[in-house]
């Protein structure tokens, strides 16, 4: 590729780089118009959702396939996730709820998923996201449910339970924490904040480099970054945040990346009232529960080891409702809609005593 142009001086490659801009956007704005070509026939068919991840996730699945490397997959991801997002919004405009409020890693989990243009609205509490999903003022909601070495986010799976919502995709955002701080040592800090979820993430580091700080759990890290930036909690306080927090607050960062495993990754699912179509490489998530005694669980997953589907987690929490009873998350690989699958939670159902509940389907997200 560069041989072709090494002969072009620097004002002629300039040239050539304008052009194929004018180029792209002709193309953006081609794909735009049939977008909204799109949305009209949607509009049209009330019972079509607007949103369809199965079909968002094989356009970026291909495009990433047919990449020839010169760009990184981050950034090919972002740039047509943006692309796609914008065009949505043409289609029909998008009200995301989250866990707010904005800078959090679940907002940046949103934007990565939905893109700029959609309306953002941040919220003080999972079960605020729940209601806003429910209630159909908001059109999907992110939050967040796993993460890779602290587990699961028990409330959200709790929310699960009750609330009417379906799983109609996922958000794999890799985790980098920082300390900001007015302080110029570390010596000098004697309060460390952030949420719960962060404080853990960075428990050995925070051992190791602050003992004799104090750790002091908020309801965010954005919020425990607010805190630092007015001067709160402590003579030199600190907070764990992202590096967009620390920018948007212009909040010195002291210690970059102070996370405990720099491969650190967190799932987010996005719920709304609809879960996905196959995409071809699919998840079910389902809540599951059967009368205590021995053997229950395995005689909740044996029909799917029996018809050879893998299960990509299984999580016990209580039921809430007698004591010693549990329910169990399990997150199954494959469609709902798969003959196998669907054999298996027919089979399930089927079972005295036996609760099956389909959270939904999602495209699994690749791993970037």
């Amino acid at each position: 590729m560069a041989k072709q142009h090494e002969s072009l001086s620097l004002d002629g490659l300039r040239a050539a780089i304008d052009a194929v801009d004018d180029e792209i956007l002709a193309l953006i704005q081609k794909r735009a118009a049939l977008a909204a070509d799109v949305g009209a026939h949607k509009h049209g068919n009330g019972d079509t959702p607007f949103y369809v991840p199965s079909r968002e996730a094989a356009i970026i699945r291909r495009l990433l396939d047919n990449s020839d490397g010169a760009l990184p997959e981050t950034a090919l991801h972002g740039i047509f996730r943006e692309i796609i997002g914008a065009c949505l919004a043409l289609e029909s405009p998008q009200t995301i709820a989250y866990l707010g409020p904005e800078g959090t890693f679940t907002h940046a989990a949103s934007t990565r998923q939905f893109g700029s243009t959609a309306h953002y609205t941040a919220c003080k509490s999972l079960d605020e996201v729940f209601d806003e999903v429910e209630s159909g003022r908001a059109s999907y909601g992110v939050v967040p449910v796993e993460n890779a070495f602290e587990g699961a986010v028990t409330h959200t799976l709790d929310l699960f339970v009750d609330r009417e919502v379906s799983i109609c995709a996922e958000v794999l955002l890799q985790i980098h924490h920082h300390l900001l701080t007015q302080a110029s040592r570390l010596e000098d800090v004697d309060v460390v904040l952030s949420h719960s979820q962060a404080l853990a993430q960075c428990k050995k580091w925070l051992q190791a480099n602050m003992p004799g700080a104090c750790l002091h759990e908020v309801g965010s890290t954005a919020r425990a970054a607010e805190i630092v930036k007015q001067g709160g909690q402590g003579d030199a306080p600190a907070a764990i945040a992202s590096q967009e927090i620390a920018e948007r607050l212009e909040l010195p960062i002291l210690k970059e990346n102070v996370e405990d495993h720099h491969g650190n990754t967190t799932r987010f699912l996005v719920i709304g009232q609809h879960d996905s179509p196959p995409s071809g490489d699919d998840k079910t998530a389902l809540v599951m529960s059967t009368p205590d005694k021995p053997g229950a669980l395995h005689m909740l997953i044996e029909p799917f080891s029996r018809r050879g589907i893998g299960l990509s987690r299984i999580e016990s929490r209580p039921s809430k409702k007698k004591m010693w009873e549990y329910v169990f998350f399990v997150d199954v690989l494959g469609h709902r809609e798969d003959d196998r699958v669907a054999e298996a939670l027919e089979e399930i159902g089927s079972m005295s005593g036996a609760y099956v509940k389909v959270l939904g389907s999602y495209p699994v997200s690749r791993r970037l």
